[in-house]
């Protein structure tokens, strides 16, 4: 069985792609600065790819994913838009801060639980009865509130149903 990839080697494969799209190659030092990371942190993750076949990388050249390499950058990338998209345009969070969390929960949600992210966008997106759609509500909702209540009354209707003295946290 093929060594599982970490968080942070993922995000390696994700910054190469991103930067092989705009430039062809990525170098150490792009990728330094696209991830916030020194250099050194940088050369010890892409040997650790470069073992598992995932990048083609030597000393001083450029990098490129591989075949197998790409794939995987891909499929993360797509984890990564989906998430935003779902942050972004269903729970109206502002770009930056949804690119943000994303960043986070990619790579923690499976391949199930993104085809029912994809699955309920794709669902919302349908028109409801009296021409609106159930996002467009919901937005509304978020703003407005519903029905002589705010979100954030919602909220703690909804956690008071929950029983939160089981977890005793706050939203």
């Amino acid at each position: 069985m093929p060594p599982q990839l970490s968080d942070a080697l993922e995000d390696y494969l994700e910054a190469i792609l991103h930067l092989e799209q705009r430039k062809r190659f990525a170098r150490v030092r792009d990728i330094s600065e696209a991830l916030s990371v020194a250099k050194s942190a940088v050369t010890a993750a892409l040997r650790s790819l470069s073992d598992m076949a995932l990048v083609n990388y030597e000393p001083y050249e450029p990098v490129t994913l591989t075949a197998e390499g790409m794939e995987k950058a891909r499929a993360i990338a797509l984890r990564h838009r989906i998430i935003k998209d779902f942050l972004v345009n269903v729970l109206g969070l502002d770009v930056d801060g949804a690119d943000s969390i994303a960043c986070g929960m990619e790579h923690g949600v499976d391949r199930e639980a993104l085809r029912r992210f994809v699955c309920f966008l794709a669902f919302i997106g349908q028109r409801a009865e009296g021409g609106r759609s159930w996002l467009d509500e919901f937005q509304r909702f978020i703003s407005e509130g519903a029905e002589g209540q705010t979100c954030d009354e919602c909220i703690q209707q909804y956690l008071g149903r929950m029983g939160t003295d089981e977890t005793g946290g706050t939203v």
